[in-house]
């Protein structure tokens, strides 16, 4: 079908937005987020029903089109960009953005893919509920990537990724048909669990376009509070006191170490450190209470969790674990501290473009908790033999073993590491590899990690993967380029 025909029969589709095929309009589409993918596409649908999803799949599968789904194209393995053919179609869940059922007495919620995740959030908290997924592009990232990705962020550790927190889904197959999976039932054991296959899956199996969450108590105080634990170790073993301590209540367990905050002091205006000196090894963590006992003045004027926090820090301080630490007293500090944290990827965006370099290697790893010092110590050996002058900056989520484990270059051609970008990012997932770990725990594969997806999974589950892939998209036309 030659391109003419191609624009008459989708526009024959009668969309309720027409099809975008001026490629001027289409650059916020076909550029990822970190600047590192850029693409063309044939045209920009944009559906605002699962009818529209299913018509436009129809059409692409007698077509033989490939196709690229996108949400809020946030993603930063190069997941939702199409290559640089031009003969993909973009179809952007931007306008399927309803909150479908919300059902406080069951604790659940059913939304279009195309809803912005902080939407989620406000709409629940209205009724004292709560959504936990929460990253730093919570404000432009769509549920329904978030669900390609299986995406993480800062609550993994006491509420799991998306996969825990999906209870049904709505996806439209390669084909066009629609597999309606939405249901929510915390127990369903009719047969294999092929909710979850298209979860993590980047578009590459089917479009989900619908979806049900779980949702949680809100918390009626959520305590803030940021210490210097001086090493990992000492930050793993506070873990260990306040998980005892407070048992089923740590909402988030966040490192964030010297060079973090150095960039970070260096690209955010206005910032406000949380410590007189820049820690060393700096941790972010929230406390739940769900109980007017811990929150409610006592008749000495204390609130008995700020109390109970004061006490085991100051047996962390006579014990040498920290060396320092400060409560927020008010949702503000607490906030501004947050926001810190979420700003972390875009500090070293900045910090890339100030520096006049060529490039950072981000990885997104996770490690068992006891190996994660071990697996730091002798990377950084291995990055100082690698190249002079070479920069890591890391952070994450240390409660379930996240690390964002980046690499500044020192500037040498043509990318930033001498050309050895490449080798420097397969010695280091080695090392992940020996330590038993990932080289991607929340960001995805897309087009960024497919070689080393390749490399790094067993063989009999790659394999696996592919007569999946090959049995539900047989005319390869879904996402094209990524994961596989």
């Amino acid at each position: 079908m030659n391109s003419i025909n191609i624009e008459n029969n989708l526009k024959s589709l009668q969309l309720q937005y027409p099809p975008i095929f001026n490629k001027m309009d289409h650059e916020k589409y076909v550029n990822d987020w970190r600047e590192q993918y850029v693409g063309k596409t044939y045209a920009v649908l944009r559906p605002s029903n699962t009818e529209e999803v299913s018509n436009i799949l129809k059409f692409a599968s007698e077509n033989n089109i490939t196709i690229v789904p996108q949400g809020g194209n946030t993603g930063l393995c190069g997941g939702a960009t199409p290559d640089k053919s031009g003969n993909s179609i973009i179809i952007s869940l931007e306008k399927m953005n309803k909150i479908r059922s919300f059902n406080k007495q069951a604790k659940t919620i059913t939304v279009d893919a195309g809803v912005i995740l902080s939407s989620i959030h406000e709409k629940v908290e209205q009724e004292d509920l709560f959504f936990p997924l929460s990253l730093g592009a919570k404000g432009s990232c769509m549920i329904g990537g978030n669900l390609s990705t299986n995406a993480g962020g800062v609550n993994v550790l006491k509420y799991g990724n998306s996969r825990e927190l999906c209870l049904g889904l709505e996806v439209v197959l390669p084909d066009g048909k629609i597999m309606n999976l939405l249901t929510e039932l915390k127990k369903d054991n009719t047969g294999y669990d092929l909710k979850n296959l298209f979860i993590g899956a980047e578009g590459t199996l089917g479009i989900i376009t619908r979806a049900t969450f779980k949702l949680f108590p809100l918390p009626k105080k959520i305590t803030t509070f940021f210490v210097e634990a001086s090493t990992i170790f000492n930050a793993l073993k506070l873990l260990n006191v306040l998980q005892l301590e407070f048992p089923g209540s740590i909402e988030s367990f966040e490192i964030m170490p010297n060079t973090f905050w150095v960039v970070a002091k260096n690209n955010i205006d206005n910032i406000v450190m949380p410590l007189e000196k820049i820690p060393e090894m700096g941790v972010l963590v929230d406390i739940s209470s769900y109980s007017n006992i811990d929150i409610r003045q006592n008749d000495k004027g204390e609130i008995p969790i700020i109390n109970k926090i004061e006490n085991i820090l100051a047996e962390c301080l006579e014990n040498n674990l920290i060396s320092d630490a400060t409560i927020c007293s008010n949702e503000a500090q607490s906030k501004a501290l947050w926001s810190i944290r979420e700003a972390g990827a875009e500090s070293e965006k900045k910090e890339l473009k100030k520096s006049n370099l060529i490039k950072c290697l981000k990885h997104d790893i996770s490690l068992p908790l006891e190996s994660i010092e071990s697996f730091h110590e002798e990377a950084q050996k291995m990055i100082n033999n690698f190249l002079p002058n070479l920069k890591t900056i890391f952070f994450g989520h240390l409660g379930d073993g996240n690390l964002h484990y980046n690499v500044f270059g020192n500037g040498s051609l043509p990318d930033g590491f001498n050309g050895k970008s490449i080798e420097l990012t397969e010695k280091l997932y080695e090392i992940v590899h020996k330590y038993n770990g990932s080289f991607s725990a929340e960001h995805g594969i897309g087009q960024l990690k497919k070689e080393s997806l390749k490399k790094h999974k067993n063989n009999v589950a790659y394999s696996l993967m592919q007569t999946i892939k090959n049995q539900i998209d047989p005319k390869g036309i879904m996402n094209p380029g990524k994961i596989l």
